[in-house]
């Protein structure tokens, strides 16, 4: 919890904070524009930082004390319109709009500030205390434009604050901004009679009843906004909200809803205008300095492919010869200490065979999440948070457009699956940034089918790399394959219904600030022990409980046509699908295992990685899924991705050993 204390002078209290009424500050703004690293300050929770556009796709909440009192800390995904055009912006108007924020801090990009200007002449309507924080001026100053602070502050008549990318928010300037709030006058009024009366007497009718309704509110009324008439009128009582439905109802007869739209965006684009040129000042050439020709690189059609690769084998390179290094220290010095103490100790057979044998509590359990897994994830958590540091992820996402357009998707969506690789749960939430449920269902089922997890990826890398560099191939190659040829059955499926353009603003690359890159490295690694160590102790009971009363062969009896017969793997391998369903991650590490064991031959390892990688997803992204598309269309995805798996399975299996 972060209390209010200026780092000058002030005490406890000073700020002034306590004369603000009400406890929520919700912190606004275009998608990347640096909300999260002014929450961070503020809260005692952690938002994730990312140089790259929609990083936060949900609502994270935090604790700011300040004056005696405790204030509630929002950080909201990027917004462009209270006109909201993908689900994670309907999330930050639903906040804006239903939440009734006591202040919002409204975070302006220098380096869009036209955009930033008309998304403040929106809020601007919602009658809210609102302070002003201008970001990334100096990334503006590479591109070649100054922003005069004093005219724009001037223009607007309220005080802004200048944030800097590569520099913390002090402990005055977060209090300062927050002290500034103030209800800022209407920026824009349309050259338009009748829709101004409307608005003044829709309002004095909702006044009338004791209710307040915005001016925000009610221009989103009358021209058809995304939140519906019965949501805004709710509050207001019965006999005044059947007086404003016959008022919009004349009003419509007479006026379309997209006449309106277009009557307030023009008005709000000249207003913007105005001011940007008021204060922007541009210079007659650009710095193209060495970020801005690596960032080009990155994304050329040509060039991009080979640091993609480069990327890859880096990865590849850094998971499989640190991880291990990393693992037998651990192994060394704490863990193979203490399976001899406690092998020592407890010595009746059975309850030594909970602990420490094949299906242990503790080798199966807690050493596999821990030992096995932890040394993975660091090292792979350390190069992707590089890497979405520098900004290079929006920068694949314009290589990859291409190539995901003929599956129905933009490059957008390689942002959602680049969020895959370090959780399937988190990357179909993350389709929330996409624009229509075509492309939210598509995403989903393609980051279930065949996007590992950070975890399974991480396992899938160790044991490829002490394979022939052919298994690479084989696997990868069918996963790819199978990935695509899905990716444009759905596309051919949903083929006619509503599209998207690619719009996406690119983010300079920056150097990279491992404090950060350590911290979110720190804090993902520390999520997976919390969340996966008790679902690894919990699978090697049932496991150990279903071996000792016979389930565990019963299982093995039923599928072996399956498993032993098309698939050509040990009876064993039953047990590794039994985890898979509970844990993509469980599967894949116990898989190793057998692996590591000698108990696979190199096509058996072949065959079980592409299958354990396309199969199901775990539990707790199908309940995202459910959540994000629905009940029935999971179903239909998670049957299709059983088939497609075992399909692609026996197809590797046979042709590898035709040819082998």
């Amino acid at each position: 919890m972060r209390h209010c204390v200026d780092s000058a002078n002030a005490t406890q209290g000073d700020c002034g904070c306590a004369q603000i009424r009400g406890r929520r500050i919700v912190i606004a703004g275009p998608p990347n524009s640096g909300k999260s690293l002014l929450f961070n300050f503020l809260s005692s929770s952690y938002s994730e930082v990312s140089n790259y556009p929609h990083s936060t796709i949900n609502c994270v909440k935090g604790e700011f004390v300040c004056g005696g009192k405790t204030f509630d800390v929002w950080d909201t995904p990027g917004i462009s319109s209270l006109d909201a055009a993908t689900e994670a912006e309907a999330l930050s108007r639903d906040v804006l709009l239903k939440e009734k924020p006591s202040i919002i801090i409204l975070m302006l990009d220098a380096t869009r500030l036209k955009r930033s200007l008309m998304l403040l002449s929106e809020i601007s309507d919602l009658s809210v205390p609102v302070a002003l924080a201008l970001s990334k001026i100096d990334v503006a100053w590479k591109n070649g434009t100054a922003i005069s602070l004093a005219n724009l502050s001037g223009a607007l008549g309220a005080p802004i604050f200048e944030l800097y990318s590569d520099k913390p928010v002090s402990a005055s300037e977060a209090f300062a901004i927050i002290d500034s709030a103030r209800i800022l006058p209407s920026r824009v009024s349309v050259d338009d009679s009748e829709i101004n009366e409307t608005i003044d007497s829709i309002r004095a009718s909702a006044t009338a009843d004791g209710s307040c309704l915005s001016r925000a509110e009610v221009i989103s009324l009358l021209s058809g906004g995304r939140l519906s008439n019965q949501e805004i009128l709710a509050g207001l009582g019965e006999n005044r909200r059947l007086d404003i439905e016959k008022t919009l109802k004349a009003f419509q007869r007479r006026r379309s809803a997209m006449n309106v739209q277009q009557a307030f965006f023009r008005a709000r684009s000249a207003w913007a205008d105005r001011m940007t040129l008021e204060a922007e000042s541009h210079a007659h050439f650009t710095v193209n300095d060495v970020s801005q020709l690596t960032a080009r690189a990155f994304r050329h059609p040509i060039l991009g492919w080979p640091i993609l690769v480069g990327v890859i084998w880096l990865t590849f390179k850094g998971v499989a010869n640190l991880a291990p290094m990393i693992a037998s220290v651990m192994d060394a010095a704490f863990f193979a200490p203490l399976v001899a103490l406690i092998s020592s100790i407890v010595t009746i057979p059975l309850l030594n065979e909970f602990l420490l044998g094949q299906y242990g509590l503790l080798t199966m359990g807690l050493i596999n999440a821990v030992e096995t897994v932890t040394p993975i994830l660091l090292i792979f958590f350390l190069i992707v948070g590089f890497l979405e540091e520098i900004g290079y992820m929006p920068n694949l996402s314009v290589l990859l457009n291409r190539m995901f357009s003929m599956m129905g998707l933009t490059g957008k969506a390689a942002l959602c699956m680049s969020v895959g690789f370090g959780c399937n749960t988190m990357a179909t939430m993350a389709s929330r940034m996409l624009e229509t449920r075509r492309e939210r269902v598509i995403s989903s089922f393609l980051i279930a089918l065949g996007v590992p997890c950070a975890v399974q990826l991480g396992v899938l890398i160790a044991i490829l790399s002490s394979l022939p560099f052919s298994a690479l191939l084989i696997v990868m190659g069918t996963i790819l394959v199978t990935q695509a040829a899905c990716g444009f059955a759905m596309n051919r499926l949903f083929m006619g219904k509503d599209t998207s353009s690619f719009i996406l603003e690119l983010p300079g690359l920056k150097a990279p600030d491992m404090k950060n890159i350590v911290r979110k490295t720190y804090l993902r690694v520390k999520s997976f022990l919390v969340e996966a160590t008790p679902v690894f102790m919990a699978a090697a009971v049932l496991m150990f409980l279903m071996d000792k009363s016979g389930t565990l062969d019963l299982f093995k009896k039923i599928l072996r046509p399956l498993i032993s017969g098309a698939l050509s793997l040990p009876d064993k391998a039953v047990e590794v699908f039994i985890m898979v369903i509970a844990r993509r991650e469980l599967g894949a590490v116990y898989f190793k295992n057998m692996a590591d064991a000698g108990e696979l031959d190199y096509i058996q390892i072949v065959v079980g990685l592409v299958v354990i990688t396309l199969f199901i997803p775990c539990l707790s992204n199908t309940m995202m899924m459910i959540k994000e598309i629905g009940l029935k269309t999971s179903i239909y995805i998670n049957g299709a991705i059983i088939a497609i798996a075992i399909l692609a399975g026996v197809a590797v299996n046979v042709t590898m050993r035709a040819l082998l």
